[in-house]
């Protein structure tokens, strides 16, 4: 399964898939912008319908506090969307999945039988459902997230678990929607091991940035390995 993640990483720099994970990766830092931006206005707002009261309360400090509640909601966000990085990502990797897969497919399994592509509106959807699934999950276990963090090893376990799960499994349908049914196998191969790997590279800074890209190149050369025997 490294040799998998290996033979993936050597391939980043074909061009479909450098494309591919720039645009992700703009995208996700975009969103990210945006929910600091919209976080910190909607918090700005309810301020604002208690002046008054803030104004009886700190008098002329009424401009730092709310400078400081400012500053505390942004970096929440921040925070919480460090926990959701993985599946934001990874959701708008998936609208690009299929370059991706297609240049993998083309360059080493080029007899392996291959489905076209799904539609934009197709693509986009697997990517909505991989982030409402993130979201969920990570809401449901966040205060297990959040209490492991106090012991490291502990939250970063559950995260990595978590996550590896929910991707494996994701990217693993994604793959096989490109399989032609005369080949499908009975029962479908599983992808938690791919999914926990690819969710321990997530934590690394920079390098998490291709995590999504190597998931998809392991989980591809995983089945179409199958295929092969």
């Amino acid at each position: 399964m490294i040799s998998n993640f290996l033979k993936t990483f050597q391939q980043i720099n074909d061009p479909k898939i450098l494309k591919a994970l720039v645009l992700a990766t703009l995208l996700t830092l975009l969103s990210i912008v945006l929910a600091v931006t919209l976080g910190v206005a909607l918090l700005d707002s309810i301020l604002d319908i208690f002046s008054n009261t803030l104004q009886t309360w700190f008098g002329r400090g009424e401009g730092w506090f709310r400078g400081i509640a400012q500053f505390m909601g942004g970096t929440i966000i921040l925070i919480i969307s460090y926990f959701f990085f993985a599946g934001i990502h990874g959701a708008f990797v998936g609208i690009f999945i299929d370059d991706i897969l297609d240049s993998i497919q083309q360059k080493y399994y080029p007899t392996i039988p291959w489905e076209k592509a799904p539609s934009f509106l197709t693509s986009l959807s697997f990517s909505l459902r991989i982030l409402i699934h993130t979201i969920l999950l990570n809401l449901i276990a966040s205060p297990l997230l959040i209490l492991g963090w106090f012991i490291p090893p502990v939250g970063l376990t559950l995260q990595i678990l978590l996550n590896g799960y929910l991707l494996g499994k994701e990217y693993g349908q994604l793959v096989e929607f490109r399989i032609s049914p005369s080949a499908s196998l009975k029962p479908t191969p599983k992808y938690f091991s791919n999914g926990i790997i690819a969710s321990s590279i997530w934590i690394i800074p920079i390098l998490n940035l291709v995590a999504p890209i190597l998931l998809i190149g392991s989980v591809l050369h995983s089945r179409a390995k199958l295929l092969e025997e």
